[in-house]
């Protein structure tokens, strides 16, 4: 005898099997790590990159002028990168970053509370796992949650899961990593102290291929971008990374 199930079942089992909760597949943190490395390889972006920058307070398009000029040096290796900057009023700005601190300097004195103008590029110049995993981990996140979101124009994995204040358009309290789910690319960072880095769209600079810009947000202040203006190589040295030494 040929049992037919009643047609609300069936009804019911395809909306299931049709649903977004039902359809979507998020792949494990480790493995999205291991995507994003192959992604930044692909972009051949991986090693030291010495980057030509500029700051601004508007969107950098075409007639915009930057409040600021210099060079940004970023080594995964050393786990270690330092941007340093010259306003259009000639003051100096230096910007480092190492073994999870961050510290920045105005004309050599040191600022006890600077804007957060350093991105973290070296989580986009790893080429493996594991290496982004170190990295994610000096962030503070939970490699052990990965949820779906949406980023701007981007489908993301989010590496650390989705803090529910950042939903509504606010700023994140607990670290994330957000991956465009196409490409894996990186394409957000949020710390945990409510500061925000979104990449642009990716640039070829030569054989690379770079975000064009950053955007810069912390809570409670305007956002700034800094663009990208050329990129090469670099061999880098301890001694590029030492905080600066007042006279």
């Amino acid at each position: 005898m040929r049992f037919s199930p009643p047609a609300t079942l069936v009804v019911a089992l395809v909306a299931a099997c049709l649903s977004p909760q039902a359809a979507a597949f998020v792949p494990s943190g480790d493995k999205l790590a291991d995507a994003a490395g192959r992604a930044n390889y692909e972009s051949r972006r991986t090693g030291a990159l010495r980057l030509e920058v500029a700051l601004f307070s508007e969107p950098p398009e075409a007639g915009a002028e930057p409040i600021a000029t210099g060079r940004l040096l970023s080594d995964p290796f050393a786990g270690a990168a330092r941007l340093d900057l010259v306003g259009r009023n000639g003051v100096e700005e230096k910007h480092l970053a190492r073994g999870g601190t961050w510290s920045a300097w105005r004309d050599g004195q040191r600022l006890s509370r600077p804007r957060p103008l350093l991105p973290p590029f070296t989580l986009l110049q790893v080429r493996f796992g594991k290496s982004l995993r170190a990295g994610l981990r000096g962030l503070g996140v939970d490699i052990g949650a990965a949820e779906l979101a949406r980023s701007g124009e981007h489908d993301c994995f989010v590496i650390g899961g989705v803090d529910a204040a950042a939903t509504d358009g606010g700023f994140a309290r607990s670290p994330a990593v957000w991956l465009d789910s196409y490409s894996y690319d990186i394409v957000r960072v949020d710390r945990s102290d409510g500061v925000r880095f979104t990449f642009g769209p990716s640039k070829p600079f030569g054989d690379r291929r770079i975000p064009g810009f950053v955007v810069l947000e912390e809570d409670g202040k305007d956002p700034l971008w800094l663009e990208v203006r050329g990129a090469a190589p670099a061999k880098t040295s301890a001694a590029d990374f030492r905080p600066p030494q007042n006279p």
